[in-house]
C-alpha cells in the first residue's frame, strides 16, 4: 500500500507540472484571471509608489478557515502556475489549501532595485552601478503588504515566500535581513553567483552565528540545463547550508533534470509544495 501511494504522489505531482507547462507554452502576453481572483493596487510610502497585488483564494474560501499564505515574486509570471499546482494537490490532499498573493514587478529596471540586496550591485556589468534595494522591498513587504493581507483575509501563521532567478536571490537575502519575516523559502534558478558569490558568503556568516531565532524551511532547485555561473553558485550554497547544520532549518536542494532557466520554477514548485506540506505536517 506504501508503494502504491508513494507512486499515486509522484504521478500527481508530474500530472501537475505537465499540465501546468503545457498551459504555460500556449499562454502569450500578461495573463488572464478568473472572477475569483482579486487584482489590486497598494500603495507604498517606503517605495513610494503604487504597487500591484494579485490575491488567488482557495476555491470555497471560509472566512472561518485559516489558510496559510505563499507571497510569489514576478506575479503575472510565476503566480498563477503556483496557484494550480496547490489547487491540485490540496484537492488531492497532499498539501494544504493556501492563499497565493502574486506581486507584480515594475519592469527591469524597479525588478533589479527591489530583488538585488543592499549589499549588491543592481548591474554587475557598471562599476558605479547603484546598489539594490531588497531591505526596503522586504520592509514594504513587513510593515505594509502583510498587514494589509493578514488584516483583510483569514490566514494562519504560517507565511512563505517563492521567487525565481533575481527573486530566488531576494528570498535568501530575507533569510539574513530577517528569519522571522517568512516560515517558508523558496528558491527557484536563484541567481547566488551575483557579485563573486557574495550572498552565498553573507549566509556562511548568518548560519555559522547559530542565532536564528525560529525554525525555518528552504527548498531550492535549479535546472540541469542551466549555465554554469548558475551552478557554481547553486553548489556554493549547497554547501554551505551543509557545513553549517542548525535544528532549526529544514532545507532542501533539488536538480531538476532536463529542465532550463526558463521553465525550472514551473517543474519544480509541485515538488516544493509537497514537501513544504511535509514540513507542515510535521509541525502538527
Amino acid at each position: 500500500m506504501k508503494m502504491k501511494k508513494k507512486f499515486f504522489i509522484s504521478f500527481a505531482i508530474l500530472i501537475t507540472s505537465a499540465f501546468s507547462i503545457i498551459i504555460f507554452s500556449c499562454a502569450t502576453g500578461n495573463p488572464t484571471y478568473s472572477e475569483s481572483v482579486i487584482q489590486t493596487k497598494l500603495y507604498s510610502k517606503i517605495l513610494k509608489e503604487d504597487r500591484e497585488v494579485i490575491i488567488h483564494l482557495p476555491i470555497g474560501y471560509d472566512e472561518n478557515k485559516k489558510y496559510p499564505v505563499m507571497y510569489v515574486l514576478d506575479g503575472s509570471s510565476q503566480d498563477k502556475h503556483i496557484t494550480n499546482k496547490f489547487r491540485t494537490l490540496s484537492s488531492a490532499g497532499y498539501a494544504p489549501e493556501t492563499i497565493v498573493v502574486g506581486l507584480p514587478n515594475v519592469g527591469g529596471k524597479g525588478r533589479k532595485r527591489d530583488y538585488t540586496p543592499p549589499f549588491m550591485r543592481m548591474d554587475i556589468d557598471k562599476i558605479n552601478s547603484p546598489m539594490g534595494e531588497g531591505d526596503k522591498f522586504l520592509s514594504f513587504m513587513e510593515t505594509e503588504l502583510i498587514p494589509y493581507i493578514e488584516t483583510k483575509y483569514s490566514v494562519s501563521k504560517s507565511r512563505s515566500l517563492a521567487g525565481n532567478s533575481r527573486g530566488g536571490l531576494l528570498v535568501m537575502y530575507s533569510l539574513v535581513y530577517n528569519p522571522d519575516l517568512f516560515q517558508g523559502r523558496f528558491c527557484f534558478s536563484p541567481a547566488f553567483w551575483r557579485d563573486d558569490s557574495l550572498i552565498v558568503k553573507k549566509v556562511d556568516e548568518y548560519l555559522s552565528t547559530q542565532a536564528q531565532s525560529d525554525v525555518s524551511f528552504i527548498f531550492m532547485s535549479l535546472g540541469s540545463e542551466e549555465n554554469i555561473k548558475m551552478k557554481n553558485g547553486f553548489d556554493q550554497m549547497i554547501t554551505i547550508f551543509k557545513d553549517n547544520p542548525s535544528p532549526k532549518i529544514v532545507w532542501h536542494s533539488n536538480f531538476t533534470e532536463h529542465a532550463n532557466h526558463q521553465n525550472n520554477a514551473e517543474i519544480s514548485a509541485s515538488v516544493a509544495i509537497r514537501k513544504w506540506a511535509d514540513y507542515l505536517n510535521g509541525l502538527n
